[in-house]
């Protein structure tokens, strides 16, 4: 995928079909003419190392970005003596978003090996794919969405066995949208319950990596590479794939910084009974709406640090709640990020809290 155009395609003598590039205020002529002339290429034998020239001369042009097709990878980092764990990055294709009513069609599961220090990735260590059927017609934007019909799923199920298996080993489950998989796996799959989680969409600032949307294709396409979206077993290894790789503006590896935003316990705060009044200062300093939907608190409420707790705490009394209105907190780590259970009240605040 060459960015700012795409090329349309054309056979030469019968060989595989190649792109053609178009041409886009290019500065270097003897760039245009490398290209042209390994578009040109005769011998089918060739062609991966003429596609491999005309990439590498497209991006030394300064004037492209080129992307490359995700291929299976076996390991990411050559074995040595440092200690290792497991995680396993997961995904769920569904038939809705809401837990309760709607169900999981397609689970995917990559289990691999990390070094919890430096986020180094290793082993591949098993991949694993199932349909369920839901037992209900699977709507049409779902299928316009995952590819997945009726007639895929029919008749199948996820082996609670052969998941919850290699799960003893698992000490972090990783999603690339922890809050919506996990409620689903959790309910499916009560072993999910029992792990730590992380996300690598909100676990890592991509904006302030120079990615500036954290949807995975995005992410994808800003490290290099791009998938077959919207399905489980593709989204794991795209997930795997690019926490493997440095971040492109600190240079950190994308997984240790995911490991280091996800050991932080934080806290939710309550700005329970506020005034209806104070939803703009509210707004405005951060805060989000909790509109009660699956029996949420309907509350404004922030996701803090441990150390920026009393601050805010303070900042709240002064500026929002009344001497008869109370403040809560929920102390939220890894073990509940992202499940159900971080949308409770917590503890209420004393004034010397």
């Amino acid at each position: 995928m060459v960015n700012r155009f795409l090329a349309d395609t054309f056979w030469f003598n019968g060989a595989a079909p190649v792109p053609s590039i178009l041409r886009y205020s290019q500065s270097s002529a003897s760039m245009r003419r490398t290209v042209e002339n390994d578009c040109r290429t005769h011998d089918t034998a060739d062609m991966d190392h003429s596609l491999e020239r005309m990439a590498r001369t497209l991006v030394e042009s300064g004037e492209y970005r080129v992307s490359s097709r995700l291929e299976p990878q076996a390991e990411y980092h050559e074995p040595d003596s440092s200690p290792k764990l497991v995680a396993a990055v997961v995904d769920v294709e569904t038939t809705g978003t809401d837990p309760d009513r709607d169900k999981i069609i397609e689970l995917g599961i990559c289990l691999f090996e990390y070094d919890r220090e430096t986020g180094r990735i290793y082993r591949i260590l098993g991949s694993w794919e199932w349909f369920e059927d839901p037992g209900v017609s699977i709507r049409a934007e779902i299928t316009n969405i995952t590819s997945i019909t009726d007639e895929m799923v029919a008749g199948h199920c996820i082996d609670d066995r052969a998941v919850n298996d290699p799960l003893k080993q698992v000490v972090l489950v990783i999603a690339h949208n922890a809050t919506f998989d996990r409620r689903f796996l959790e309910k499916r799959l009560p072993v999910f319950a029992t792990k730590h989680w992380a996300c690598s969409r909100l676990d890592i600032d991509w904006k302030a990596e120079g990615i500036r949307s954290s949807a995975l294709e995005f992410i994808a396409y800003g490290l290099g590479f791009f998938h077959d979206g919207h399905r489980a077993a593709s989204d794991c290894r795209a997930t795997l794939h690019a926490l493997a790789q440095p971040l492109p503006g600190t240079g950190r590896l994308a997984l240790r910084a995911l490991l280091e935003n996800a050991r932080l316990p934080t806290w939710r705060l309550w700005a329970r009974d506020a005034a209806i009044e104070k939803k703009d200062i509210l707004k405005a300093r951060g805060y989000a709406w909790s509109p009660g939907e699956f029996g949420r608190p309907r509350c404004w409420y922030r996701d803090l640090s441990d150390t920026d707790k009393a601050p805010e705490v303070a900042w709240l009394r002064a500026n929002v709640m009344g001497p008869s209105q109370a403040i809560w907190a929920l102390r939220i780590t890894a073990r509940e990020r992202y499940s159900d259970r971080c949308w409770q009240w917590g503890e209420r605040l004393t004034e010397s809290q």
